[in-house]
This record gives C-alpha cells, structure tokens and sequence, in this order.
C-alpha cells in the first residue's frame, strides 16, 4: 500500500468526548502535522494515522462510542 504524505487523516484520543475532536474528517499533510508538532502536540495525543478517509472514519466512530461508555 502507498502512502500519499500530503493526504494522511489522523484519529486523537479522546480527551473532550466530541466526535469532532477526534476526527474531524479532513486531512493533513506531513508539514502541518511537523507545525503541530512544533506548536506543541504531544505525540501521545496521537491515536492512529491513516490514509483513507474511510478507515479513519471507523476507528472514530469505535473510540467515540467507547469513551462515550465510559
């Protein structure tokens, strides 16, 4: 599988308990994660990073309702 680093979706833990926050369906590309990074992100905020829009929306959808149980 190729992965386009100018089109990567990344899925953050669920601090806030908002879909929106944990996915906010558009992607990223390597430069503005590498001035996230520089802002200050923490790489364990980090949940998964994906390459298809789809796959990112799944594994949202599974955090959300699983931080909504808790």
């Amino acid at each position: 599988m190729k992965v386009n680093p100018n089109k990567m979706y990344i899925v953050y833990t669920p601090f806030y308990r908002s879909r929106k926050d944990i996915f906010n369906g558009k992607p990223t590309t390597m430069q503005e994660l590498k001035n996230k990074f520089r802002r200050g992100l923490d790489a364990s905020v980090i949940d998964s990073i994906y390459s298809t829009k789809k796959g990112a929306n799944e594994a949202a959808d599974k955090l959300f309702r699983k931080a909504k149980r808790s």
